[in-house]
Parts: structure tokens; sequence; C-alpha cells
């Protein structure tokens, strides 16, 4: 019978140290999410002023991913690929964003060779790149906010990406 509270003792203590996966949840939302913020949002809203109902013409839509989206978003997923979580869990989620991020830069590099060369297949193509990277990074989204909630990581801005 001596050894019961001991063991109530430790049980204690387990559940009261830190869960490594909510450390690095709340290290790669706090810490390594905002590095890239703000170039994705500059990059996305930049595409979106010059694309669907904003589209002016080709020459606009071409200068604008040329100079703004392409560069900003570039350096986004540069900076995006070098964040390493360190748990397996983040990681694999950091690994959908990173997946995500490559459809979108690659729709857009691909608007701009349809622009060039006048081929409505390639804008086709550019497009569901694109939209398969929005739908990949609403999963990512989901998968994070299950990943908070199963580790007790409390989102509270929600307009955190």
């Amino acid at each position: 019978m001596k050894k019961l509270p001991y063991l109530a003792l430790l049980v204690v203590l387990l559940q009261c140290s830190p869960n490594p996966v909510q450390q690095d949840l709340l290290n790669y939302i706090n810490v390594e999410m905002p590095k890239v913020a703000t170039l994705e949002s500059e990059a996305v809203t930049a595409y979106a002023s010059i694309s669907g109902e904003n589209y002016q013409n080709d020459s606009i839509m071409y200068y604008t991913i040329t100079e703004t989206v392409i560069p900003k978003y570039e350096e986004f997923y540069s900076i995006l690929k070098s964040i390493n979580p360190a748990t397996e869990e983040v990681a694999a989620l950091h690994k959908e964003y990173v997946h995500a991020a490559a459809n979108q830069l690659g729709g857009f590099k691909l608007i701009l060779e349809a622009i060039e060369k006048q081929d409505t297949n390639i804008i086709t193509q550019a497009n569901e790149d694109l939209a398969e990277g929005r739908a990949m990074l609403k999963l990512w989204r989901a998968d994070l906010d299950s990943a908070c909630a199963k580790h007790n990581v409390v989102l509270n801005n929600e307009d955190e990406k």
C-alpha cells in the first residue's frame, strides 16, 4: 500500500508536465507563422486586386504578378520551407502548408506563362492549381484547428493563418 501514494503523485506530475506537441504548436503559431504571414497576405492581396472581378487587362495583371505577387510569394515560400517544427505531428501539418503554398506559387507562375503565350489552356491549369492550393490551405487550417483542440491550444485570433 505504500506505493499507491507515489503512483498517484506520478500521475499528477505527468499530467502537469508540458506536452511537446502543445509547446511546438504554440511556437509554430506564435513564433514561426508570423514570420511569413505578412508576405503571404501581401502577395495574395495583390493578386486579388487584379483578378476575378478586379481584372482590367493582361498587362496590368502581368505587371502586378511579376513585380509584386511572385517576388513576395517566393520570399514567403522560401521562409516557409525553412521552418522546422520539433514534433512529427506539427511537422506533418507544416508539410501540408508547404505543399499548398507550392501549388499557389506554381499557379501564379502559370498565369504569367499563359499571358505570355496567350494560351487559355494554361490559364485553365493555373486556375486549377490556385483552386487546389486554396483547398489544401483550408484542409491545413482544419487540421491545425483539430491539433490545437487535441492539445489544448486556444487560438485567440481567428484571422491567424
